[in-house]
């Protein structure tokens, strides 16, 4: 920055993320962020266009913009939350660069958001980099922990199911609680049908998604009837204890045989025992980070590397 000299100035960067100012810090006054009383002269406020209205939460959008802050010091700053609803995200997007932001970057992942299209979130995102603003956002913590194919049907206790590969009906994983105890899985699984809630007819074909004994046997899953709706199934549950199970792909109603994608958004002590591309797993990158406006940023944790004798 100092070889270069620059700073920043004459440019505004947006931030999206859960909350800016919720807990007490002392971010002005030690120079991490401008505003009134900045030791270093840097007296411009952060432009708080809607904070996190529910009380308290991490205030990792202040975090991201200690960072901005450091990079840029005579950046103008702007904040605000995207963790209401994705429709109020979509909205806060465009209201940052109303707010007249040159940069908007966020880390927010809303599940529900189409993993084969572009839902509101990605569109909002390519209007404001029509419009000139240059968009990043996070790829997310998830990682390779995702199983994508298409529906191959095979049938197994009277059930239409995905055929893994050679007749295989389940994948095998291996999951565990964390080093506090319990740990609360989310996986999340879409297919390419049209999407009500965007403005598509709903999806023609209801898949569901279980965990299941190797024998094909369901254990556990919540499904709806997602017939003429959003093609979106959610699997919640919880592990006490480290155990092997099967996750099975049903068919319940519709003939095609779909692209299909699983994600696992919560739960990190997971294992793929098989299926999972040769051990590479899938793409877990989805939403907004796949619209074609956005410059989608990935990172790895710096002891994960080989400098630090990382395979």
């Amino acid at each position: 920055r100092l070889g270069y000299d620059i700073g920043g100035a004459g440019t505004k960067i947006g931030v999206l993320s859960d909350s800016y100012s919720t807990l007490a810090n002392s971010d002005i006054t030690n120079g991490d962020l401008p505003g009134e009383g900045n030791p270093l002269g840097y007296t411009t406020p952060v432009d708080l266009v809607k904070e996190y209205p529910y009380g308290s939460a991490s205030d990792e959008g202040r975090a991201m913009l200690q960072i901005i802050h450091d990079v840029a010091p005579e950046a103008t700053l702007a904040f605000r939350t995207g963790f209401v609803t994705v429709n109020d995200f979509a909205k806060g997007i465009r209201e940052l660069e109303e707010a007249g932001c040159d940069i908007i970057c966020d880390d927010i992942t809303y599940v529900t958001e189409p993993f084969f299209g572009d839902g509101i979130v990605s569109r909002a995102v390519d209007d404001v980099t029509t419009l000139g603003v240059s968009y990043f956002t996070s790829a997310g913590n998830f990682g390779s922990k995702s199983y994508e194919g298409i529906f191959n049907p095979t049938t197994l206790n009277g059930l239409v199911a995905h055929n893994y590969g050679g007749g295989d009906a389940g994948q095998s994983i291996t999951v565990g609680p964390g080093t506090n105890g319990p740990t609360t899985y989310t996986i999340v699984m879409q297919w390419e049908d049209p999407v009500y809630s965007i403005g598509g007819g709903g999806t023609q074909n209801d898949l569901d998604i279980y965990l299941s004994s190797n024998q094909g046997i369901t254990r556990f899953g919540f499904n709806r009837n997602n017939l003429g709706g959003d093609p979106v199934e959610i699997l919640t549950f919880t592990i006490r204890e480290n155990t092997t199970t099967d996750i099975m792909v049903v068919r319940a109603a519709g003939t095609d045989n779909v692209k299909f994608k699983y994600i696992v958004f919560r739960g990190d002590n997971i294992v793929f025992n098989e299926h999972n591309n040769n051990g590479n797993g899938y793409s877990t990158i989805v939403g907004q980070a796949n619209a074609e406006g956005a410059m989608t940023v990935g990172a790895v944790l710096y002891s994960n590397t080989p400098a630090f004798n990382y395979s």
